[in-house]
């Protein structure tokens, strides 16, 4: 895919499955990418995980979970088993961590793409599955570009407008390719804690040229990382979670 890009999406600490999703980049030819943010919580390793996006050049828009550690009257959002994990994640991070955060923005974007946690425009706290037909065809006018790409559901999603009617699924093929007038949200899925019944770390190749993404499905030591969420005090369910 000519000058194509990486999105990923709630990587959540888990050091072990951005860096096979890096290695599965690299092996795909694929140099510049962005994360949809919620980096951290839930999994062991939110240092060295916004410390290799940065060593890689990766850039982040701001996640719901980043926001709960910035905004501390913002943890009463999470449910009691995310704020035990956040308040966790909070006692783990470094200060050159959060100065990091700290710059993420609500929304990126570029080569006609928004980029956004939740739901476009600038929303990280609203899931894509709350909203119905009618006002999913609303959320196509309150941004220009012709595709938003979204996370925070942990599921692969697309949902295609072309101005008169409207499609929501994701088909079981790998590849999609934009028609020329539609345009498109698309949910990337999670690198870190995938909830759509396949335990591999998600992400989407985007190639701007052609409209086409490609959906990569990257199998990692999911033990590793569960060994070290236990380790680490963090609840126990996000370990279960994995498998």
């Amino acid at each position: 895919m000519t000058a194509s890009f990486a999105i990923l999406s709630d990587i959540h600490g888990n050091l072990e499955a951005l860096m096979q999703v890096l290695k599965d980049m690299k092996s795909m030819g694929i140099m510049k990418g962005i994360s949809l943010g919620d980096n951290i919580g839930y999994g062991p390793c939110p240092n060295e995980v916004v410390a290799t996006l940065l060593a890689n050049n990766i850039p982040s828009v701001l996640g719901n979970h980043e926001s709960g550690i910035l905004t501390l009257s913002e943890q009463a959002w999470f449910n009691s088993s995310a704020r035990q994990a956040l308040m966790r994640t909070q006692e783990l991070l470094t200060p050159a961590t959060m100065d990091h955060i700290r710059k993420y923005p609500r929304y990126d974007s570029f080569c006609d793409c928004r980029f956004v946690h939740g739901c476009p425009p600038a929303d990280i706290r609203t899931y894509l599955f709350e909203k119905d037909d009618e006002e999913m065809v609303q959320l196509f006018g309150f941004f220009e570009e012709s595709i938003c790409f979204v996370g925070h559901t942990h599921d692969l999603d697309r949902i295609l407008w072309d101005g008169t009617t409207l499609h929501r699924n994701m088909s079981a093929e790998s590849i999609h390719c934009l028609k020329k007038h539609e345009r498109a949200i698309i949910n990337c899925g999670s690198v870190g804690q995938p909830r759509d019944g396949d335990n591999r770390a998600k992400y989407i190749i985007y190639d701007p040229l052609e409209r086409c993404f490609l959906i990569r499905k990257v199998p990692y030591d999911i033990q590793k990382t569960v060994s070290a969420i236990l380790k680490a005090g963090l609840p126990k369910v996000y370990a279960d979670r994995l498998w």
